[in-house]
């Protein structure tokens, strides 16, 4: 091979070579503009907003604010819940030198367990709760002491001024201020507002520099059908019986008969909301519309209605009370204290409380025609009162009863009510036949506007407004003539119905002689009744009868009611009756 060859082959590798890197150049070129645009897309196409956010979360941080929660007020706008303003403790252990020694002090102050406290120290972290809404006094006696790693915080809490007063009917809150029973529980929501979230400002070192100022409120306050005057006087009431008899419980509900309003719900055993913690659960719960009892002879002014309208009985038809001893289907029925009643009309039958007088219509009504009647008035189905945990109480369709079901049920047995449903079928007796539902939220406020009111359902008409007075007209002859004598209150005319329903026992399948729910019911102004009153008294010892134990209960009630809206006492009333057509009229001596 001639040099001149050589050097041209050199020369051509060496071009090649040339090209070969100008073309690696260019490709890992044209590569790394590829992955620069690549990236330019993902951050600017694909994942912009991601980017963005990462970039806000540097210098921004979002902050939560809640509203204070709003008030619960009676219908005179007197506060029964509102929020206060708490310290909290808090520790920040990492910053915690003598442990030992801040546990102890801690102790001692919030009256806390040492091995408790000490334990939360111990914990190798930033942040642990002491403990949380404590009081003004506490709060400044460990202030004072100065402990390093020790802290405070505001925070919210529940208040009730009122401490035990409606206390089943308000509920209560969680640390965390969320309604947990009763109406907090029901109307969280609403009183609990809105929160809003809003951006604060941080700095390089990622600390919040600059916070947003807090928004107004967003919360409601909620006006209930509570009037608390009204309440005190039924909680003096029911808290006089409960001492005296030492019942499970005992319970007056009062209502509004045309509106369905609420005025007062007092139960005992209560509770004081401030401290519900302290309290069985048995103690939270609304015992208005969570018990179901054998409501007995109260039972009797509903089948009396339902025989009237029906045209199946008159209240001066007689009846054979068979001298105190009916047997039926195989079981025997008696009188009260072993009464001996012979033939009377309804009317006397009714106030004298006679369950065989009452089985006798009873049958003249008929099974279904019964039960039908007492379904309008209710019974078996919850009333839709805004209390949450209602039960249906219990009424068998008519189809699964027994041969001893009409004449049981017909004096108040074999059915379980609840004290909503007696006292809400009760109202549709005073209100001319016409049922409403029964409600405590009256209105919600927004800065002082109504922004929301109860909205009732069509009234419904359950009797004929005839039948509705003629039974009222009986209901107060058993007050100044019958089992209700111990309700009358000279000048006041009163519309009542005993009960005393012997309660049953599951075990033996027997009814128990010593053991009893003693109830009133009634309606007045007996002559034109604007409130329901029912009084439930669960087991009182050394007693049982509604006429001696519920019967005053009811009489403070409407007295104390009475005399508060400035009503006069005329003097001693008295009935003139006409019994032929049993019109009953007021004399005063």
């Amino acid at each position: 091979m001639s040099l001149k060859m050589h050097d041209e082959m050199i020369t051509a590798r060496s071009v090649r070579l040339k090209k070969i890197r100008l073309a690696v150049f260019m490709l890992l070129m044209f590569a790394g503009f590829g992955a620069v645009l690549a990236r330019l897309f993902d951050v600017q196409m694909l994942h912009y907003k991601r980017y963005v956010d990462y970039s806000k979360n540097q210098y921004y941080q979002k902050v939560v604010f809640s509203p204070t929660r709003g008030r619960i007020l009676d219908r005179n706008m007197e506060t029964l819940a509102m929020t206060v303003p708490m310290k909290s403790v808090f520790a920040t252990p990492t910053n915690m030198e003598n442990k030992a020694g801040a546990a102890a002090i801690i102790a001692r102050e919030l009256g806390m367990d040492y091995r408790s406290v000490r334990a939360r120290l111990e914990k190798k972290a930033h942040f642990a709760w002491i403990r949380r809404k404590v009081g003004d006094a506490e709060y400044e006696s460990l202030r004072s002491r100065g402990l390093r790693g020790v802290m405070f915080v505001d925070e919210d809490r529940r208040f009730y001024p009122l401490g035990g007063v409606a206390s089943r009917v308000l509920g209560f809150c969680g640390l965390d201020n969320s309604g947990l029973a009763g109406l907090e529980y029901l109307y969280d929501k609403s009183l609990a507002g809105e929160q809003v979230t809003l951006i604060a400002q941080k700095d390089a070192a990622g600390r919040i520099f600059q916070y947003p100022e807090k928004p107004p409120d967003s919360n409601f306050d909620l006006v209930s059908t509570i009037d608390v005057r009204t309440q005190y006087d039924a909680e003096k009431a029911v808290r006089r019986v409960y001492d005296r008899y030492r019942p499970k419980s005992a319970l007056v509900v009062v209502m509004e008969v045309r509106t369905g309003d609420l005025l007062a719900v007092a139960e005992l055993p209560g509770m004081d909301s401030n401290d519900y913690a302290s309290y069985p659960t048995s103690s939270q719960r609304p015992l208005t519309v969570t018990q179901a009892y054998e409501p007995g002879s109260t039972f009797k002014i509903f089948v009396s209605a339902a025989a009237i309208d029906s045209g199946a009985a008159s209240p001066d038809e007689k009846f054979d009370c068979e001298n105190g001893r009916f047997e039926m289907y195989g079981k025997t029925f008696k009188e009260a204290k072993n009464n001996k009643y012979q033939i009377m009309p309804l009317w006397d039958v009714f106030a004298k409380s006679s369950n065989i007088g009452m089985i006798k219509v009873g049958q003249k009504l008929g099974e279904k025609r019964l039960y039908e009647s007492l379904r309008k008035f209710g019974f078996g189905e919850r009333t839709g009162v805004d209390l949450p945990g209602e039960i249906t109480g219990t009424l068998r369709p008519y189809q699964s009863w027994s041969g001893s079901s009409l004449p049981s049920v017909s004096f108040g047995q074999e059915v379980n009510t609840t004290p909503i449903q007696l006292v809400a079928a009760l109202s549709a007796i005073g209100n001319g036949g016409t049922s409403v539902r029964p409600h405590l939220m009256k209105r919600i406020l927004k800065d002082g506007r109504v922004v929301g009111e109860h909205s009732a359902p069509e009234p419904k008409r359950v009797v004929s407004r005839s039948a509705a007075e003629q039974v009222i007209r009986m209901m107060r002859y058993a007050v100044t003539n019958g089992t209700g004598k111990m309700a009358a209150i000279p000048g006041y005319d009163i519309a009542g119905k005993t009960g005393t329903a012997q309660k049953f026992d599951n075990e033996r399948r027997v009814y128990m002689s010593d053991r009893a729910i003693s109830s009133f019911a009634a309606l007045f102004p007996a002559n034109a009744p604007e409130y329901a009153l029912l009084v439930v008294v669960d087991e009182p010892m050394g007693a049982g009868w509604g006429g001696e134990v519920a019967a005053p209960v009811a009489r403070d009630v409407i007295e104390a009611m009475t005399r508060r809206n400035g009503v006069p006492a005329e003097g001693q009333l008295k009935y003139v009756v006409d019994w032929k057509n049993f019109r009953a009229a007021a004399a005063y001596e």
